[in-house]
Order: structure tokens, then C-alpha cells, then sequence
């Protein structure tokens, strides 16, 4: 087996093996250039050199975890060079590594290059073909002609084939030896002397019983024959764990594979086999056998599997393994945008706020892949295009869902983004997902591991893009978070094809999103839940104080009778900082939140503190109100008073010219505080009212008495109207509704 890695860029006149180049093993399966020394090849499969008589392999870019020779500076894995692990089994990698260390390292590289096989072979089935080069060719199986696509097809099928059937492999042995050493006495009696030991006869020759030669023994050994063929020849990790006296690999080569003496024996002896996996067995084997012959006589020179933009089969992983089906029901718009963005990764699941079962209540889920090679620091290093790229994805999504709603299209079927009462915006999780593969410093237990389906949160890979500060809930506050998936979990799930073993995943990795990117706004906000005081007017107030709320509260449920309150966290974190907020505004803010909770805590009960999890625990609690829209009362806030035909301002308030008005009776029954607007009721006819603008308490002839300044004077008409004595007395408080009724004489 041969390794190249994609992008990684080779000296082409290296020497590989046998006095062949780099340039020699690769130039009858690629293109490679003629007049350069190094050459980066951007291919990811497999192919099978004919000068070197072996499989080569190309790894993706992501192998290369970001390891860096210390000297040179140069990319390694393992902590070597590609250039010098391209043959795994010289002498010069057996030297670099431990016995231990190089039989580990080359184990996983048989199973990832298998595996990045069968992720590329289950892309074929479904995609076309345009970034791929494969060649398929057809072989016999039991007198029909079948399709194999590689070699290495072949090779994984005789290995998926040992690792799956171990029970079958003993029952066979079993059965094949059970007549071995029994004892033949009719004819050990016939011809064999016996003697008397202890007074019993004892026969020292024992005849025993011998069987015909079994066919499923042949069969298993052509079979082990070939495991261990793949294994020397080809480096492949086989367990053989069944004892039969194997035909050697040189043998196998030059009789069973050059000689076609093989297919010519599975032949002589296929109609010896009825069960299923005994003819599974021999299909394995003439295909093998088949397969060798013809590229050995170089009748099938060609054969190769090979995906030049391994980019978009990441994405396409990513996006079966995340999205399923959900990206297809989704309306074409979302997905294909009208600025021509394509969205990568998309679907709808529950919010960050609340959970909830009804569609106008969840969100959209924006993601974007990246296949990448990892930077020296372990991470993936993304471009301000990409960055902004996935902040426009957002922003379209919120526009069409805002048009959806406003043009009166929205029937439930998708998120509603607004709340109608608070104006703020369910937040939409937006996120970048790279390919990693944990390296050996900081992977721990996990270096080199399949099994490892986590979700990691990549370090300093949070980006927050916005119009105010402290407003969560607006819809130009995008968050945008970035992860890592283990590319070697990636490629065996999606290589499989196991839909139930996707879904189960697809079920795990989505609550993983909502409870990570929940963690991140956990470190940013304070969250409160606000429940409405009973007898006070909330749907008012939060009409009042729409600029000093906006952005800062949020109705998770359209029904609900409480609220979500973020407010930006003022600690010592550095979180801020590192998201290029100054620790000035933080400061300021801090200040301002204080002042807004105690407002608000005027007309509704105040939570403690809590983080958003996977559930929204609201208490109950006494003297409950309701957010919604009261009935509209008279506001009662216009003054009366009499100006006497004695009054010495009597000409002044006539011409409606007049500046003050003293009430020398102070009126008991109204709080003076609601007085806005004050009516004169001249010699007991009203014509028109003032606005005032001061109310202080004075002194009259020694006595407390009522002073009003007044301003514009608000005519009601040209008629005077007499309303004193019977219909209004002086030192009321009035409603505007009740002066047009009594002016209109309509009471």
C-alpha cells in the first residue's frame, strides 16, 4: 500500500521503492507534470499503480493536523513527513517509528483509506458524476456476468466477509475434523497385534478412520490464502484467527494469480456448494482471482476511484449526516436565495429560548461546512468572505420569513422569527462546522479513534455581528459559532449507509448544536423571566418603553404570560473583548441594565438569574397579571375651575390670553399630579381649555391655595356654553371624552 496525501506538495524525484520515483508509480494513474519537481495532486481515493504493483491511496488534507516539523516547519503526520510515509512498509518508516507505533499507525491507515473508499463509492450511487474518475469493469460469479467496481472493492468485501462470518469459519472446522484420530477397530483388530498390559488388552498400533477430501476445506483454504496474500502484499490489517496450512504468498502469485491456476480451480470445483455463504465465499474468490489475473497480464490496466473536489463530498456528508431530508422540504427560497447564495446546511428545530411542539414556535438552523487543513494552533483559520457570506444567509432567511408573515402567507407551517408584542427576534443559530481529526498532543484517548462522535466547540470561534449592543432578541444581532467534527466519525457513519445509525446520530448532533450554542449565550447574557404584576397596564408599559426594551425582551410562546429577559453580562471573562467589544461599553451597559430592571420591576415580578438548558422552568407565583392589551379608560387628567364675572383675570382668560389660574379651595378628591390640561369655566360657560404648564401649591390671603401656569390655549368651538352649577362644578378632574360631550351639550 502507498500513501500520498491531497495538496501536500511532493518531490517527484523521490525514490519510493525499487528504484521507482514518486513520478514513475503515480504517472500511468494520474496526470503529473512533466516539467516540475513538486507537484501537489488534489485527488482523495484509490487507484492501483501497475509499475509498482500495488494499491495507492490519497489521503484527504484533514490527515494533517496541524504537527508541524519543528525544523523545517513542513506539515507531518505522526510526526513525520508525507514525503517519507508514502511506502509504510520501508525500512525507513519501520526506523521512525516503534514496532508498536508503526503497526498502530498503519492499522488506521488501512481502515481510513477503506473507509474514505466507501464514503466516496456510497457518493457515486447518488450524485453525478463530474468530480470523480472511477473505472468498473465485468467479472464472472457462477456463470452470470456481475459488476465489480475495483479491486479494492473486491479486497473490502473479503475482509467485511472474515470479520462478519467468525462463527461459520468454526463450525466449518469443526465439521471438517470431527471423523480425524477416531479408531478404526474392526480393522485395527484385523491387523494390529495386541498385548496384555494389567490384564487388558492394549492394541500399539491403532488403526484410525480417514475421510475423502472436503471441498469447504479447499475452498477455506484458497480463502485465508487470499486474506493473508492482501495482508503481505498489499498492507492491509487482516485478523486470521482459523489454523490451515496456507498457500504461500509467492505461490499464490505466481501459480494461483499469473498462471490463472485459481480461476481455473474455483471453476473445477463451484458446483460442489449449495449453502449461501459457501457460495458467497467462492464469488469472493474468483473475483479476487479475476481481478489479479488481468492486471497482472495487463488486460485491466485501469483501475482507480477518484474524487478530484473532495470538498463538496464533505459537504455532502455533512449535509445528509445534519440535515437529512429536512433541507428538501424546506420553500426553495430559504435555500436558494434571490441574491444567488447557496445555503450548505439547513433545517428547522426548537429555539434557544424554549422548547415547544408547534412549527410557528421553532427556528431555522443555518450551517456551512469546511474542509479545511488544520493551522498550526489546531485550528481552521476562515476568511472575513465566508464570515459575512454566512451573516447574509441569516439576513435573507429573517426577510423572507418577515415577508411570509406580513404579505398574510404564514399558515404555521414555518417559524414565525418576530414576536408581535416585543418586537424581538427568536435567535437563529448559525454555525460553521470544519472536519478535524484529533492529533496525537491533545486527541488523549481519542488520537486516532473512529468511535469519537463528539461535538467540539472550536477555541475563539465565535463571531458576533451587530447594529446595537445588549440587544439579543434584534434581528441584527447574528451570532455565528464554529465546531468541530471528527472527520473519522464522519467517514465510517456516512460510509456505511446505515440510515438508522444517521438518524440516531442526526438526533444527537442537533441537540448538541442547541446546547452548545445555548452555552455560548449563557456567557454573554443574564436571562430573567418577567411575569406581569397584577392591576398594572404591562402591554402599556412596554409600549412606553419600546427604545429602552427593544432587543432586550422576547416571547417565546404566542400565548404566553410571561417574558425573556437578556441582558448583557458584565464579568471579567475576556469573552466580550475577544468579540471586539470595549470593556467601556460593557461598563456602561452594566449601568444601564440596572436601571432598566428596576423600572421594569414597577410592573412585573423579576426572576432570579437562571441559564437557558433544554427546558424553560417558569414559577408560579401570587398576583399574576396579563400582557395583554387592556381596555382603553378614560384618562381623566383636564382640571375645572370657575373664573367669577368678579375675578379680576375675567378679561384675560375672555380674550384667552390668560397666564395663571389660582384655586383658592384645593380639591380633595384628585391627585393634583394627573392634572394636565385645566378648563375655565368663564361666568360658567366653557368656549375652550389650556394646557398647563406647572402645578405648585401657594398662598392666598394666608391660606393654602391651588397655582396653575398655563400655555396654549385649545379652542373648542365658536360658541360658549354654560355647563357651571348644572352640569360641572369647579375642582373636578375630567375626561377630554366628557368636555366634547358637555361642550356638544350632549349631557
Amino acid at each position: 500500500m502507498l500513501l500520498f496525501i491531497e495538496g501536500y506538495p511532493y518531490n517527484l524525484s523521490d525514490t519510493v521503492r525499487d528504484n521507482l520515483t514518486v513520478r514513475d508509480v503515480l504517472k500511468d494513474v494520474v496526470s503529473v507534470p512533466v516539467k516540475e519537481d513538486r507537484y501537489a495532486f488534489e485527488y482523495v481515493g484509490y487507484c492501483y499503480s501497475k509499475s509498482a504493483k500495488d494499491v495507492i491511496f490519497f489521503l484527504p488534507k484533514v490527515v494533517l493536523t496541524g504537527e508541524q516539523n519543528e525544523e523545517s516547519g513542513d506539515d507531518t503526520i505522526f510526526g513525520a513527513s508525507p514525503q517519507e510515509i508514502i511506502d509504510f512498509d520501508s525500512d525507513k518508516v519501520k526506523s521512525k517509528f516503534t514496532e508498536d507505533g508503526c503497526k498502530e499507525y498503519k492499522e488506521f491507515l488501512s481502515t481510513l483509506s477503506i473507509w474514505v473508499y466507501r464514503t466516496i463509492s456510497v457518493y457515486k450511487q447518488t450524485h453525478n458524476e463530474n468530480i470523480l474518475e472511477s473505472k468498473e469493469y465485468q467479472a464472472e460469479s457462477r456463470g452470470r456476468k456481475q459488476k465489480h467496481n475495483t479491486l479494492l472493492d473486491v479486497i473490502i468485501a473479503l475482509r467485511d466477509f472474515n470479520k462478519n462470518n467468525q462463527d461459520y469459519f468454526t463450525f466449518v472446522a469443526k465439521n471438517v475434523h470431527s471423523g480425524y484420530n477416531k479408531i478404526n477397530w474392526n480393522k485395527t483388530i484385523t491387523s494390529s497385534q495386541a498385548v496384555i498390559q494389567n490384564g487388558s488388552l492394549v492394541y500399539i498400533k491403532p488403526v484410525n478412520r480417514k475421510k475423502m477430501v472436503n471441498f469447504d476445506e479447499e475452498l477455506l483454504v484458497i480463502y485465508f490464502s487470499i486474506l493473508n496474500y492482501i495482508r503481505e502484499m498489499h498492507g492491509f490489517s487482516f485478523e486470521i484467527n482459523i489454523q490451515y496450512p496456507l498457500i504461500n504468498c509467492c505461490k499464490l502469485k505466481k501459480s494461483y494469480i499469473d498462471r490463472n491456476v485459481g480461476c481455473r480451480r474455483l471453476k473445477q470445483i463451484k458446483y460442489k456448494y449449495f449453502s449461501d455463504k459457501a457460495l458467497r465465499i467462492w464469488d469472493l474468490c474468483y473475483a479476487f482471482f479475476d481481478r489479479e489475473y488481468k492486471i497482472s497480464m495487463n488486460r485491466q490496466a485501469e483501475d482507480f476511484l477518484l474524487a478530484k473536489d473532495f470538498d463538496h463530498i464533505f459537504e455532502v456528508m455533512i449535509d445528509t449526516l445534519i440535515g437529512g431530508e429536512d433541507k428538501c422540504e424546506l420553500p426553495r427560497e430559504l435555500v436558494e436565495q434571490r441574491d444567488g447564495k447557496l445555503v450548505d446546511h439547513m433545517f428547522i428545530g426548537q429555539g434557544l429560548i424554549e422548547q415547544s411542539d408547534l412549527p410557528a414556535e421553532l427556528t431555522y438552523y443555518i450551517g456551512d461546512s469546511k474542509y479545511y487543513k488544520r493551522s498550526k494552533n489546531d485550528r481552521t483559520q476562515l476568511g472575513d468572505k465566508s464570515i459575512y457570506k454566512q451573516y447574509t444567509y441569516a439576513r435573507n432567511v429573517i426577510q423572507w420569513n418577515m415577508n411570509l408573515f406580513l404579505d398574510g402567507d404564514g399558515n404555521g407551517s414555518q417559524p414565525q422569527l418576530r414576536d408581535e408584542l416585543t418586537e424581538g427576534y427568536n435567535p437563529i443559530p448559525n454555525f460553521f462546522i470544519s472536519a478535524r481529526i484529533p492529533d496525537k498532543q491533545n486527541g488523549g484517548a481519542k488520537f486516532l479513534s473512529f468511535d469519537d462522535k463528539e461535538l467540539k466547540t472550536q477555541k475563539g470561534g465565535i463571531q458576533l455581528n451587530r447594529q446595537f449592543e445588549n440587544r439579543l432578541f434584534d434581528r441584527d444581532t447574528l451570532l455565528l459559532c464554529h465546531y468541530d467534527v471528527n472527520f473519522l466519525y464522519i467517514v465510517s457513519l456516512y460510509g456505511r449507509n446505515s440510515k438508522s445509525a444517521q438518524t440516531t446520530w442526526r438526533e444527537y448532533v442537533r441537540k448538541e448544536f442547541r446546547s452548545k450554542i445555548q452555552d455560548t449565550l449563557n456567557r454573554l447574557y443574564t436571562f430573567r423571566i418577567i411575569q406581569p404584576r397584577k392591576g398594572m397596564d404591562c402591554y402599556q408599559f412596554i409600549q412606553d418603553n419600546f427604545q429602552r426594551l427593544n432587543g432586550k425582551l422576547y416571547r417565546p410562546k404566542t400565548d404566553s404570560n410571561y417574558l425573556v429577559l437578556a441582558l448583557l453580562k458584565d464579568e471579567e471573562c475576556g469573552i466580550w473583548e475577544s468579540l471586539k467589544v470595549k470593556a467601556a461599553t460593557v461598563k456602561q451597559e452594566a449601568i444601564q441594565n440596572k436601571d432598566l430592571l428596576d423600572a421594569l420591576q414597577t410592573h412585573f415580578h423579576a426572576s432570579n438569574p437562571f441559564e437557558l438548558k433544554s427546558e424553560l422552568h417558569v414559577n408560579n407565583i401570587d398576583n399574576i397579571g396579563t400582557l395583554n392589551k387592556l381596555p382603553k379608560q378614560d384618562i381623566r387628567n383636564i382640571l375645572t375651575g370657575l373664573v367669577r364675572k368678579t375675578d379680576t383675570d375675567l378679561s384675560s382668560f375672555y380674550n384667552h390670553t390668560a397666564k395663571t389660574y389660582t384655586m383658592e379651595r384645593i380639591p380633595t378628591s384628585i391627585n393634583v399630579m394627573d392634572i394636565e390640561y385645566f378648563l375655565p369655566m368663564v361666568g360658567g360657560n366653557i368656549d375652550g381649555y389650556y394646557k398647563v404648564e406647572k402645578v405648585y401649591f401657594g398662598s392666598k390671603h394666608s391660606k393654602p391655595c391651588l397655582k396653575i401656569n398655563l400655555s396654549t390655549y385649545i379652542s373648542l368651538g365658536e360658541n360658549s356654553v354654560q355647563i357651571y352649577r348644572t352640569k360641572m362644578q369647579p375642582g373636578e378632574l375630567i375626561s377630554y371624552e366628557l368636555l366634547v360631550r358637555l361642550y356638544e351639550q350632549q349631557i
